[in-house]
């Protein structure tokens, strides 16, 4: 996964060091203490909070929304070439007991490598097919 790399110096690496300090990269993945970088135990008792309290705000609700903008497989089309599992920066696509990938919207993040790299055209970014595009193109075409 992507939180798992450490900095420089071998410590983790917050999300955002002012905007989310016990966040990782990855949602719902939080830091607290000596992994993030030497500190007090004051401090690391206070992120310790900070990281709780952020889970607490998943944990406390009855469902998660997700984006909209994800990556679906097309079965009838995927080769099963691991390209998808290789590329995937997020880890969302796997080889499912089906014989094809699979993604699971719930980790997809939409950014769209898996659809860039797949050689068979298999995969396709929800909202972002080819034929939209091209219709969005056309139509600001025909605007100016």
């Amino acid at each position: 996964m992507c939180w798992d790399v450490p900095s420089s110096e071998g410590f983790l690496i917050e999300a955002h060091m002012k905007l989310r300090p016990v966040d990782f990269a990855s949602d719902g993945i939080f830091m607290a203490g000596l992994a993030h970088y030497p500190k007090p135990l004051d401090e690391s008792i206070a992120q310790a909070k900070a990281s709780v309290a952020r889970a607490m705000t998943i944990l406390s609700k009855e469902g998660i929304l997700v984006g909209g903008v994800v990556a679906e497989v097309n079965p009838d089309m995927c080769a099963v070439c691991l390209t998808c599992v290789r590329s995937c920066p997020y880890n969302a696509p796997r080889i499912g007991d089906e014989g094809h990938a699979v993604i699971d919207p719930a980790e997809c993040r939409g950014c769209g490598a898996c659809v860039a790299e797949c050689p068979g055209k298999a995969i396709s970014l929800k909202h972002f097919t080819d034929e939209q595009i091209i219709a969005k193109t056309d139509a600001l075409f025909q605007a100016v």
